[in-house]
């Protein structure tokens, strides 16, 4: 069945497609014992692929214990896929422990022009140039605001990572007010945030990646969090193409601003 359904979706633009496959899942989620069918079958998958070492019948509310966050399970889905939090139910029935949503930047923007989602079918893999293309940081804040109010109601167990970038009309000498315009605006939605410096998609932004362009972000969203009553770690997202001497500036930011930790090979 599914290499039928695999064939016929693969005579479609693969962005198509994604949009399609995750429109149809969440109209199957609409109806709740469907929901309820579809998170049953998915709702050992973390388990099962780390051999259940993180959870057992005996300690039923062991959580996967990272940055100080109640992992549900350590299988979770990267950002790129969700960028505008608009699946977070379907996602969250599927059986992932936390959602990385994003990259998002102040204003919306169309990103590249397409085709810019390819397929690599005999490697079983795709290859994307999107360029940030998302709704802006408001209408993400507003899918967020419901998704914490039905968390709330419901106990939802779903970890949400914020990943944040800059605008491409934004200028590299500006680019820590975009960084910080998302943060302050997501800060109350996510449980953590990534900076993400690495995309190759976006004009001028890997130059963010030298240490001095780096420290003043950072450092800066540091200060930022201080004032927020609940403070969120905060990592930095770099490309899998660095030069040792930029992977060796990364190591010694990392260290000297007590950086939460590192999204690495993109």
């Amino acid at each position: 069945m599914y290499a039928i359904l695999r064939s016929i979706l693969f005579l479609f633009d693969a962005e198509k497609v994604h949009h399609f496959s995750m429109n149809g899942l969440r109209s199957l989620c609409k109806i709740r014992f469907i929901k309820k069918l579809i998170a049953k079958q998915y709702s050992g998958i973390g388990n099962l692929e780390f051999g259940n070492q993180y959870s057992s019948p005996l300690i039923p509310n062991f959580r996967f214990p990272i940055l100080a966050l109640p992992f549900k399970n350590p299988v979770g889905l990267a950002a790129g896929f969700d960028k505008n939090a608009k699946y977070l139910n379907e996602l969250e029935a599927l059986g992932f422990g936390f959602v990385e949503i994003g990259t998002v930047t102040p204003l919306p923007q169309d990103g590249n022009p397409k085709q810019r989602l390819f397929r690599l079918p005999k490697d079983k893999a795709l290859i994307n140039r999107m360029g940030f293309n998302n709704e802006g940081v408001e209408a993400v804040v507003q899918r967020l605001r419901l998704w914490k109010q039905k968390n709330d109601e419901l106990q939802i167990e779903l970890i949400i990572g914020g990943n944040i970038g800059k605008n491409k009309v934004t200028p590299n000498e500006s680019a820590w007010k975009d960084y910080e315009i998302c943060f302050n605006a997501l800060h109350d939605y996510v449980d953590y945030f990534v900076v993400n410096v690495s995309s190759p998609n976006t004009p001028g932004l890997r130059e963010l990646q030298e240490k001095e362009p780096l420290k003043k972000i950072l450092s800066h969203l540091q200060n930022l969090n201080k004032n927020f009553i609940q403070q969120k770690p905060i990592l930095l997202k770099i490309a899998p193409d660095l030069t040792q001497p930029q992977i060796d500036d990364v190591i010694d930011l990392a260290q000297e601003i007590n950086l939460d930790g590192l999204v690495v090979a993109n």
